[in-house]
């Protein structure tokens, strides 16, 4: 049987379904072309939201609240007694149990909601695209970056003991903002957590995603990332202000 047929026959909960997220690392362009023909999500969605909880369990009981909230105070210029540093730390530990499970529904909560902006850049720029295939080409395109980036994390992560959390996205020196020294302005950090090497990557497959799904050029693909990103770019230098 021929490959496109192939994918047009790929049920949601197949191993094929399955198999064409492990293509996504090796034949992007070719599970594009099916995602554009048949859509599945069940198995790219389950296996990113499972790899986000396994994360999580991993850095959670690593990070030193304390240490955390007396950075984050100190940078503010804020002041507060023993007594109430603990009392801050008790919550933001009720508060961590809570975000071990929220944090895989946040995932699928993203996924959906880029997928939607990324739907209508795509009409914007004349393509008939529906939102299914769009949801699908999202989501297998973010699936090796975040992968490899997230297992590279735990393993990283794993080595070290307690640690503030604004160290974790050190960790990993993928960025520009992983090289920049403490005293680095702000709107520099924000915008080096944009250069990622991941994202880079993250990128690339998307702009062959779109251009599959929605018929239109690699050059209006790019443009859409370009726009959108640059937009994300600005929006995180400016919360890099705020903290």
């Amino acid at each position: 049987m021929v490959p496109h047929l192939l994918e047009e026959k790929t049920g949601e909960l197949s191993l094929r379904s399955l198999h064409r997220v492990a293509r996504c690392f090796y034949e992007p362009k070719a599970v594009f072309s099916g995602v554009a023909k048949a859509p599945t999500f069940f198995w790219v969605l389950l296996l990113s939201a499972l790899l986000t909880l396994g994360v999580q369990v991993v850095l959670v009981p690593r990070i030193d609240l304390e240490a955390t909230i007396s950075q984050q105070l100190s940078r503010s210029g804020q002041e507060i007694s023993e007594e109430q540093l603990q009392e801050a730390v008790k919550g933001a530990q009720r508060f961590q149990k809570l975000a071990l499970f929220l944090a895989p529904l946040g995932t699928l909560a993203v996924t959906a909601l880029l997928a939607g902006l990324y739907f209508l850049a795509l009409k914007a720029v004349g393509s008939d695209a529906e939102y299914p295939p769009v949801l699908s080409a999202v989501a297998h395109a973010g699936f090796p970056p975040s992968v490899t980036q997230s297992l590279l994390l735990a393993v990283v992560a794993s080595t070290r003991g307690q640690l503030p959390a604004q160290e974790i996205p050190r960790l990993v020196k993928s960025n520009l903002a992983a090289f920049l020294p403490e005293g680095a302005p702000k709107m520099l950090f924000g915008l080096g957590q944009v250069l990622d090497l991941f994202n880079l990557w993250y990128w690339v497959l998307l702009a062959w995603g779109l251009s599959a799904v929605g018929g239109v050029s690699g050059r209006k693909a790019a443009g859409i990332l370009a726009v959108l990103w640059g937009l994300w770019a600005i929006l995180q230098m400016g919360l890099a202000l705020l903290r």
